[in-house]
């Protein structure tokens, strides 16, 4: 089992990972990786398997255009929390896939970049350190409330007389009342 964080709450959830179609299942849970997947993807979505597939830094998110209604999860690993790859596939897979399923980061980030990641697409979180973890238990979230960079996922607004700086629609409904 795996803890998870989306939506402001921790749960557990178990999935298989898979390294040979020869390994697949008849039911359950199953994660495959990118290139295993893209080598049949028909054998790899069967029935009574629920799908996710795990896109590694540098794997092209636009190769999973077809079969994005079939499978259930995608999971972007980000290797460092310097490498900011992860972003660019989750908004590829939301912004221009049209992608509407659950986008999960995986690997080596830090607390500050969690709401970025919600920005760019990503709607849940399996976290591999310990102070990630109790950071949100406790309810830290470092919102950043000003953008240089417009997305897709997030009404915003133009910030002032510059339009390429951004600030939250919900900022500017929150300032108002």
């Amino acid at each position: 089992m795996t803890t998870i964080f989306s939506n402001g709450a921790f749960f557990e959830e178990s999935w298989t990972m898979i390294e040979s179609r020869d390994d697949l299942p008849a039911q359950g849970n199953v994660t495959v990786p990118f290139g295993l997947f893209l080598e049949e993807p028909d054998t790899v979505l069967q029935g009574g398997v629920k799908t996710a597939v795990l896109i590694a830094a540098g794997e092209k998110a636009e190769e999973l255009g077809p079969y994005l209604e079939r499978i259930s999860l995608v999971i972007v690993a980000f290797p460092k929390f310097t490498d900011g790859r992860g972003f660019s596939a989750a908004r590829i897979l939301r912004e221009e896939l049209g992608y509407k399923g659950d986008i999960r980061a995986t690997g080596d980030y830090i607390l500050d970049q969690v709401p970025l990641m919600r920005r760019c697409g990503i709607t849940s979180f399996e976290i591999s350190k310990p102070e990630v973890v109790k950071a949100l238990k406790d309810g830290e979230w470092p919102e950043v409330t000003r953008y240089l960079q417009p997305v897709g996922t997030v009404e915003e607004i133009p910030a002032g007389t510059r339009p390429w700086a951004r600030r939250s629609l919900r900022e500017a409904v929150q300032a108002a009342e």
